[in-house]
């Protein structure tokens, strides 16, 4: 047997890394920063969106850490006490404190993503005073969109319709329903984001779409409304052609400059969506999700802060930050990724954002993005393998422990999954995209077995406890060309090595220009799509051994803090 030098892939020890990050890129009262900037010396920043943005999706991330891990950040209790001090009790609304960079308002994205993180927590620990604040929120919000004082504009009338959904199947509550319905009328007909060739109208952000679009597909599950659901689907097949198969997602379509970027929050939304749409319909997507999270999603996670150089001499103001910047933000996640470099370019968005004090500085990160790569985790994590009335479906070939199997997988060092069952089970497992039944083989405690093909999974049929079941396949080396780039503008070309579903090298093809036209701040800036740059990515030489892995430590899921049980069936 080879050498086990490697650890399998787990998808908690990615979030497990995420609690440097989240635990320290705060300030002394637990207020986290929404700005980073590569600076000299670099340094983060306070922001308007640090108390509803950023903190709801941060206190919703180590929420759902501590059911992948069974670690509690010290953080979760700041932050809950904290942000309930931000909410109306009168109107259940999030209002910003005023302060010289936030202006005292209930903002309507902010609502969206604390109702979210309200519901999470609710299922949680089914707080009765936590219920009252979201029915609450959930009822001013319905009654100023009936009187059309309400819903804002844009991506935004559509940002809170997944958390409504939420609210309506965990609550049982039947006014977020309206509301979402409300809300999905305005921007499919009435103030249509998309166009009738299910595009996106105007170009537009791919956060926010996507946000719009995982509401609105479970808003169609859940009224059974067919016409929306396929209408969704076909916006979502739409997106994973602007897309590469690793995953590289552009932040927004429709620039007009050379910069094109990856935006966590976008691949968080992608694979929530992707996910909806595999469980009720349309398993091929399965795929698209595995490889995202095996690629994209990982490579996002900040692995090297060395380049952000700050001044632990410097005493922190009530806005700014210089204290050891690149070892805080070790575990947090990119913002504008290339498939090369965790920054794709020196941009400042100055001509679009914030007072003089954040201006002429180049953005490192926006930490809206901090909180989504560990919720894009806990998706994929959630849905990876499901025990339902005696059935196990592998769906996605990563580790995962649930009370009634083990799922071991071992790629990319080796094409192998194995499954202890804890339970009785029929099994069925998800044939991954770059194989087939036919170089597939199963055994069951060291016999072989036969097998049926059921769509794209293999059905292995009922087991007992106690039975391990072993799926080999091959897992060859496959090379393909990705270009990425905005139309008419510079395009980036790379020769992408995979070993299955898994990058295992990432080569810049010819790519010589190391500046772009930056539409946002109207010149010419630094870029990062090739080989020089911050945080070099997919280095991942140690892939192509062929080995078995040491498996690395799991944490259960025990079926708590399950949004899809609800429209799972």
């Amino acid at each position: 047997m080879p050498d086990m030098k490697h650890d399998s892939l787990a998808l908690e020890t990615y979030v497990k890394r995420s609690y440097n990050y989240l635990n320290r890129m705060v300030d002394v009262s637990g207020q986290p920063y929404f700005n980073v900037f590569w600076d000299e010396p670099s340094q983060a920043a306070h922001d308007w969106p640090d108390f509803g943005d950023v903190m709801s999706r941060q206190l919703q991330a180590v929420i759902m850490a501590r059911h992948m891990t069974g670690v509690t950040a010290p953080i979760e209790a700041i932050w809950m006490s904290r942000l309930m001090s931000y909410i109306d009790p009168a109107s259940g609304l999030l209002y910003r404190p005023k302060t010289n960079y936030s202006e005292h308002v209930a903002d309507m994205g902010d609502q969206a993503l604390t109702l979210y993180t309200l519901v999470t927590a609710y299922l949680d620990n089914h707080d009765t005073v936590l219920r009252q604040t979201i029915t609450t929120m959930v009822n001013s919000l319905l009654q100023q969109v009936k009187s059309g004082e309400g819903g804002g504009q844009g991506f935004l009338s559509g940002f809170i319709i997944k958390s409504l959904m939420a609210c309506a199947r965990a609550l049982d509550y039947s006014p977020a329903v309206e509301l979402a319905g409300l809300l999905v009328q305005k921007v499919f007909d009435t103030e249509p984001l998309f166009s009738p060739d299910n595009t996106f109208r105007h170009g537009g952000h791919m956060h926010g779409n996507l946000r719009t679009l995982v509401g609105a597909a479970d808003y169609a599950l859940y009224t059974r409304d067919p016409v929306l659901y396929s209408r969704v689907d076909a916006l979502y097949r739409y997106v994973r052609s602007t897309s590469t198969r690793f995953g590289f997602l552009p932040e927004a379509i429709g620039r007009s400059g050379d910069i094109v970027s990856c935006e966590t929050c976008a691949l968080m939304d992608y694979i929530g969506l992707a996910t909806t749409l595999a469980n009720h319909g349309h398993p091929e997507y399965w795929d698209d999700v595995e490889r995202l999270v095996r690629n994209q999603l990982i490579e996002s996670q900040v692995s090297d802060g060395a380049w952000l150089q700050g001044d632990s001499a410097r005493e922190d103001t009530a806005q700014f930050t210089w204290r050891d910047i690149g070892d805080r933000m070790i575990g947090g996640y990119a913002g504008w990724s290339s498939p090369t470099h965790i920054l794709a370019a020196r941009e400042t968005l100055g001509a679009h954002w914030g007072g003089p004090e954040l201006k002429n500085k180049t953005r490192a990160f926006q930490n809206c993005c901090g909180g989504s790569g560990t919720h894009a985790f806990f998706i994929a994590w959630k849905n990876a393998a499901r025990y339902r009335d005696g059935q196990l479906d592998v769906n996605m070939h990563f580790d995962k422990l649930l009370p009634e199997a083990e799922v071991r997988c071992f790629q990319p060092y080796a094409g192998l999954t194995t499954i202890a069952l804890r339970a009785p089970a029929t099994v069925r497992v998800r044939i991954p995209g770059f194989t087939s039944p036919e170089h597939m083989l199963v055994e069951a405690n060291g016999a072989e077995i036969a097998f049926k093909v059921w769509g794209n999974a293999i059905e292995l049929g009922q087991h007992a406890e106690g039975t391990l079941l072993k799926i080999t396949y091959p897992l060859d080396l496959y090379e393909e060309d990705a270009t990425i780039g905005n139309p008419g503008r510079l395009q980036y070309r790379y020769h992408v090595t995979w070993k299955g579903d898994t990058v295992v090298k990432m080569q810049p093809d010819d790519i010589t220009s190391a500046s772009g036209y930056s539409d946002f701040d109207k010149q010419t800036v630094p870029t990062f799509y090739g080989e020089a740059g911050p945080g070099r990515l997919y280095q991942r030489s140690q892939y192509l051994e062929d080995t078995l892995p040491l498996l690395s430590p799991l944490h259960m899921d025990d079926g708590t803090l399950d949004f899809w049980s609800f429209i799972v069936k």
